[in-house]
């Protein structure tokens, strides 16, 4: 260790042999200096300890998007990433999933790049245009449009990352948002050919949000599906399942297809405060449809009633009022039906005094943070788990009775990747005596989408084996443990679809995190 290094960093790198179909591990001990890059010390390792090592690279400059790698469970490209940005003493290296390992940290990128020729990634022009020259200029306002789209340098970081990419059918974020950048340009002329190439199979994203979360150019392709959608949706050709959906929150204003005025039936017999008899609490409890509605669902409604009036809080609901945040009808594409619901929900607000809001579902926290009008209104809203583990660290809740279980933590998208809530719901089943949490090898922010974001927990339509939910119930099947659990009533609803699929009921069952508290107490 010279005086230049900075640490010794032990690369853990996940090999293939071809020759002889051999997966294994190789450890090696890098002396680390500053500006020292991944690629740097994959080169030095090579240089040093095994000229066997391969991997691909091209330039130094985070352009050629070839050297893109797994580190720690992350995709991210090796000569854009320092080593000790990182601020790790082991780095496990793995080649990047969803594509035939060739050898190595080398994969056969062909699928990825398979699936852009299914949407023409060039100006479509009449025949009649092509044969002569034409004049045309774009104004900068025009360009901004999809300027940011026309970054992607084709890394294949996102299709890594994307859980929607097991089904074949799905064209991936980087696709489906090259598609989107011609969509947007006033040039482009072909915007019948493109929606029909992408609709089959545009409904597989359930917008988790990983495809921009990882891409080293900072592209919205989650957003630019969501685009897509819109445009599909104005056309009126989308699939039956997804207009049932639709057509439930227009005549009832949930997606469940259920009469308003059952939506308190879960709370029967609780003697809550519901507006209008009360127009002022200090919380007010957004309950969400799926928890209000369905039978089984209802009792994670309840065991988070039970929990309020546990720590004293004084908090009402909105009952009948309480329509659908829309996060899931935003997501696929029905702006218009998004505004009806969020308007109506808004004007709730400003009527009902609450100090703060307190949601069961990442996808209500999500809306009223991130989504407009909701957003405008600067509104104080806590996800529930953040809620009771305040509780729990100020001592106001202290969980006394002992879970004897082997428990995991699957991390909701629309609380982890996109609101950065991944230590909370953690603390809380760690203060449950005789819970042991092991991690799955998918957490937090490379967590693995259940699959039912964007409105697929109703219109699912995968075979078995292509289903998120059955591949996330499968890792935690081979963990060993006896419970999953969840901060999500969408993820409790496919995660528990997974388990009765697979016919595994009687190994696992998915309990969300109120319902475990709740049994502790």
């Amino acid at each position: 260790m010279n005086s230049e290094t900075e640490k010794i960093v032990e690369f853990k790198i996940h090999r293939y042999d071809p020759e002889a179909d051999r997966h294994y591990v190789s450890t090696f001990k890098v002396p680390v200096k500053k500006g020292m890059t991944l690629l740097d010390a994959l080169l030095y390792i090579k240089d040093n300890f095994d000229e066997t090592l391969a991997f691909r690279y091209s330039c130094r400059m985070g352009q050629c998007g070839s050297c893109g790698i797994m580190v720690n469970g992350k995709p991210m490209l090796a000569c854009y990433t320092q080593v000790l940005h990182l601020n790790a003493d082991t780095l496990v290296i793995e080649p990047l999933p969803n594509m035939p390992i060739i050898k190595d940290l080398v994969v056969d990128i062909e699928p990825f790049f398979e699936k852009f020729k299914l949407i023409r990634p060039i100006l479509i022009k009449p025949q009649e245009e092509l044969k002569k020259l034409v004049e045309f200029a774009q104004l900068p306002d025009e360009l901004k449009k999809y300027w940011d789209l026309t970054l992607c340098i084709k890394c294949s970081i996102c299709y890594a990352a994307c859980p929607a990419v097991i089904d074949e059918r799905f064209l991936g974020p980087s696709a489906l948002a090259t598609n989107y950048r011609f969509l947007t340009d006033s040039r482009d002329q072909g915007a019948d050919l493109r929606l029909r190439a992408i609709a089959d199979n545009l409904w597989l994203c359930t917008s988790c949000n990983s495809c921009t979360l990882f891409c080293p150019k900072e592209v919205d392709a989650s957003s630019s599906v969501v685009e897509e959608r819109s445009l599909i949706v104005e056309t009126g050709n989308i699939p039956r399942t997804v207009m049932d959906v639709l057509t439930s929150v227009m005549r009832y204003h949930n997606p469940m297809g259920r009469y308003p005025t059952k939506r308190m039936e879960w709370a029967e017999g609780l003697n809550l405060k519901t507006y209008p008899q009360v127009t002022k609490a200090d919380v007010l409890y957004f309950v969400c449809c799926l928890t209000a509605y369905d039978t089984r669902h209802q009792e994670i409604a309840k065991s988070m009633a039970s929990l309020f009036n546990r720590l004293g809080i004084d908090f009402a609901v909105l009952g009948n009022e309480e329509w659908c945040c829309g996060d899931h009808i935003l997501r696929l594409g029905e702006k218009g039906l998004f505004e009806e619901l969020a308007e109506h929900n808004v004007s709730m607000f400003k009527k009902f005094e609450a100090n703060r809001i307190v949601t069961l579902s990442p996808h209500c926290y999500d809306a009223f943070k991130n989504q407009k009008p909701y957003s405008d209104m600067g509104l104080n809203v806590q996800h529930y788990t953040q809620l009771l583990a305040d509780a729990i660290e100020k001592g106001k809740l202290a969980p006394s009775k002992p879970i004897n279980k082997k428990v995991t933590y699957h991390d909701p998208c629309f609380l982890g990747k996109r609101n950065g809530i991944f230590e909370e719901p953690r603390k809380i089943l760690e203060s449950i005596k005789g819970l042991e949490l092991v991690e799955m090898k998918r957490n937090r922010e490379n967590s693995f989408c259940c699959g039912g974001g964007a409105g697929r927990v109703w219109t699912e339509d995968a075979l078995v084996e292509k289903r998120p939910c059955v591949n996330r119930v499968k890792e935690a099947l081979d963990l060993g443990v006896e419970v999953i659990a969840t901060a999500c009533p969408f993820c409790v609803s496919t995660l528990e679809d997974a388990t009765k699929v697979l016919d595994v009921e009687n190994k696992i069952v998915v309990k969300d995190i109120a319902e475990l508290v709740k049994e502790a107490l």
